[in-house]
């Protein structure tokens, strides 16, 4: 019961806020706020003048998301569409004509609200019914995921509901319009900046959210591809025993040189020269682009290898399920990302407010303002904005790399080597690269300024962090203090990467290509085809990062997982017994 009633309350938050952002509210951006306090009649009169029959509700006005761009393109298609709505109009009229109780009613202020509720009801059934539906569908180690992006949904929601009965239409209206006029020189402008703001935070969010469920789809098809590529490593002969040799032929692994001196046994320094001579590109940095091509077989087959270096080490029984052990860890990990604290919002303050001020100083709210154009080009030339915005393009471009580039290098010094010898054909597990001493003091995962900045954000490095073990000697200058730093770098990143698409998409370049489209006059007509221009760029750089988020944490999972970070009490979930099978 007390689920149900979460669940419900979040819903009817989030509806609510959906409506807000994604419906076109009557006058709300295009239209003095003065306008929206007016009773309803004057403002459809206001909004959809010139209109004088049902047309209105034909129109592109009602299109979701039709707010985000100018009242200028508005009107500009509603003129291209006259055709269609003279049509539509007609139609209706001419039902009206023949049944004239069907005029009536569609003439009825009530049936419109009616119908109004009865959508946003629907919204919410359709909500509740995805949410059923989805958790469903979702393995129990994903569920607390789905439990953690519903709850901040919620938390955004309460945003939204706070704002609009508090502030923008609450008892602190009148101060903060008072506030606006001393400083801004209009009433509206810092009210409608509440309300663009709130809007923003909200579509960045649902947006975050988004990547999320595209993470935790790309583990789901992990999940399932191991579930099915593990029965690879069954018994292919029936002899009830599992060899490397049956292993290695499945996945079609490289042949090499391992029994140098052909005496037909495979020692220790024979693995580790071996191991030498497949070494090195755990140093490539172009190494993320191999890893951004892998596909689900070959990801598979690095964890059947390592589920048969687990088998040899712990002693584990042929039963055990690898992809049941990773669909833990996947999961605890993923709950921990998709948590947004209020501080995660922080870093937009600078971020937004720099862009904002190119709006406000000209007395635009943002890109659905009446007067939107008045700011086009102004982003390009305004040095602040402009050299702000290139130099944080340059640093996220070069976390987003340094983070997969990180993520890949240690997983390769993790990775256990199976390779079949071209001699005899005999089948061996090589050991992981860091096991050897040699390649363990020439790996280096923090080079150069990057040492710096994790010396910075772990608060000291190694000295405050030392390894513990081996295995976080692969960690660099982040230590002991690894999965961490980087559990929440992943998060960061991918959060900055969401700001950056959604405020350079809607406020600059949707509104750069419509008045580009439409001949308008624009602040600065010099600058705005350059604005379009390079805000593209950003915006493709922040896509292409973002696209680097689900193998990046793919494998921060991996190499937090394995080896010295092996948990026992998921290992032991991971088998099955006579009496009980996986949850």
């Amino acid at each position: 019961m007390k689920g149900a009633v979460t669940y419900t309350f979040v819903a009817l938050l989030s509806t609510r806020v959906a409506v807000e952002a994604f419906a076109p509210p009557l006058g709300r951006a295009w239209y003095p706020r003065s306008s929206r306090c007016a009773c309803n009649a004057d403002v459809i009169g206001m909004k959809y003048q010139h209109y004088n029959d049902l047309k209105s509700m034909t129109s592109l006005h009602a299109l979701p998301l039709f707010h985000l761009f100018p009242s200028e393109l508005v009107s500009h298609y509603s003129s291209k569409s006259s055709s269609i709505d003279s049509f539509l109009t007609t139609a209706i009229h001419q039902a009206e004509s023949t049944v004239p109780l069907l005029s009536a009613f569609l003439r009825n202020p009530t049936t419109w609200s009616i119908l109004a509720m009865t959508s946003i009801v629907s919204l919410l059934l359709a909500w509740e019914n995805a949410i059923e539906s989805i958790r469903e569908k979702t393995p129990k180690p994903i569920m607390p995921v789905i439990d953690s992006m519903l709850a901040e949904v919620g938390g955004l929601g309460f945003i939204g509901l706070f704002l609009s009965t508090v502030v923008t239409g609450g008892p602190l209206g009148q101060v903060i319009g008072h506030i606006s006029e001393e400083f801004l020189g209009e009433e509206e402008l810092l009210l409608e900046t509440f309300e663009f703001l709130h809007t923003f935070f909200f579509e960045v969010g649902i947006l975050f959210f988004a990547v999320a469920g595209v993470v935790v789809g790309a583990v789901l098809q992990r999940v399932q591809k191991l579930s099915e590529i593990s029965e690879l490593a069954l018994d292919s002969d029936g002899d009830g025993e599992v060899t490397l040799e049956e292993l290695a032929k499945a996945l079609k692994v490289k042949s090499m040189v391992v029994d140098e001196n052909g005496d037909g046994e495979i020692t220790d320094d024979e693995k580790i020269q071996a191991l030498r001579r497949q070494s090195g590109d755990e140093k490539n940095f172009w190494g993320i682009f191999q890893e951004y091509r892998f596909g689900d077989t070959e990801r598979a087959g690095e964890c059947l290898v390592i589920r048969e270096r687990m088998i040899e080490q712990l002693n584990l029984p042929p039963s055990f399920a690898i992809e049941y052990y990773f669909a833990e860890i996947f999961g605890e990990n993923l709950e921990e990302i998709v948590e947004l604290s209020p501080l995660t919002w922080l870093p937009l303050i600078p971020l937004i407010a720099i862009d904002n001020s190119v709006d406000l100083t000209r007395n635009v709210v943002s890109a659905s303002s009446a007067n939107a154009f008045d700011s086009c080009g102004y982003f390009f030339t305004t040095p602040t904005v402009l050299y702000s915005t290139i130099f944080l393009q340059v640093i996220s471009l070069i976390w987003g790399m340094f983070n997969a580039w990180k993520m890949t290098s240690i997983k390769k010094m993790l990775l256990p080597t199976l390779v079949t010898d071209k001699q005899n054909g005999v089948a061996s597990l090589l050991p992981p690269r860091y096991q050897d001493h040699v390649l363990l003091e020439q790996f280096n995962s923090s080079p150069s300024i990057f040492e710096w900045g994790e010396n910075l954000f772990t608060k000291g490095g190694l000295k405050s962090a030392p390894p513990k073990n081996t295995h976080e000697k692969l960690f660099g200058a982040s230590g002991s203090k690894f999965p961490r730093v980087y559990r929440d770098s992943i998060r960061f990143h991918s959060w900055l990467c969401v700001s950056q698409i959604v405020y350079s998409t809607t406020q600059i370049i949707a509104r750069d290509a419509t008045a580009l489209y439409l001949g308008e006059n624009t602040g600065n007509p010099a600058g705005t085809l350059p604005e379009l221009l390079i805000w593209s760029v950003f915006s493709i750089s922040a896509i292409f990062q973002l696209s680097l988020a689900p193998t990046t944490f793919l494998n921060y999972c991996l190499v937090t997982s394995v080896e010295e970070y092996v948990d026992m009490k998921m290992i032991q979930g991971a088998i099955p017994n006579e009496n009980c099978d996986f949850p």
